[in-house]
């Protein structure tokens, strides 16, 4: 915000500015994540909105959404025996949750970094008329960017 001063003689023209500092809603959420990014062992009960619909889970970890995936995977492809790729991209997901761990735990995360939510067990409730309706809990990554509304817990029921 910027105010004409007030000040001495030949400084008519000064202007000060002052600045209001302001945390966007971004930066709450991005807090109340850091909780989930701190541990694996950690997760916070979410809703966001999006523009696609409702997404209502458990945010956590990146490590524990990739192993979280691997086993959605290999639950979606328990029938298949034969299928080898789905069974590869699993182990993929497992080897990168490996990468950081409590015996190579990587960087801390600075809040202001935090981008996406890793929702485990979430559920998407779609706005768009004759939308996919999934039923099934499953793991959902968010970016940010993309979330107009948030709050703290799951939906009763």
């Amino acid at each position: 915000m910027t105010v004409d001063a007030d000040g001495p003689a030949g400084m008519a023209d000064a202007q000060r500015v002052v600045t209001i500092p302001e945390l966007s809603a971004p930066s709450y959420l991005q807090a109340v994540l850091s909780i989930a990014y701190r541990d694996e062992r950690n997760s916070v009960p979410l809703t966001v909105a999006t523009p696609a619909g409702l997404v209502f889970g458990n945010a956590v970890h990146p490590s524990a959404w990739l192993r979280g995936l691997g086993d959605q995977l290999r639950r979606l492809t328990a029938g298949d025996p034969g299928n080898e790729s789905a069974a590869s991209m699993a182990d993929m997901f497992d080897d990168m949750a490996d990468g950081r761990g409590d015996e190579r735990p990587g960087r801390d995360i600075p809040v202001k970094d935090i981008h996406w939510i890793y929702f485990t067990d979430a559920l998407v409730v779609p706005t768009a008329a004759g939308g996919p309706n999934y039923v099934e809990p499953a793991c959902w990554q968010v970016a940010l960017r993309d979330v107009t509304g948030w709050t703290i817990g799951l939906p009763p029921g």
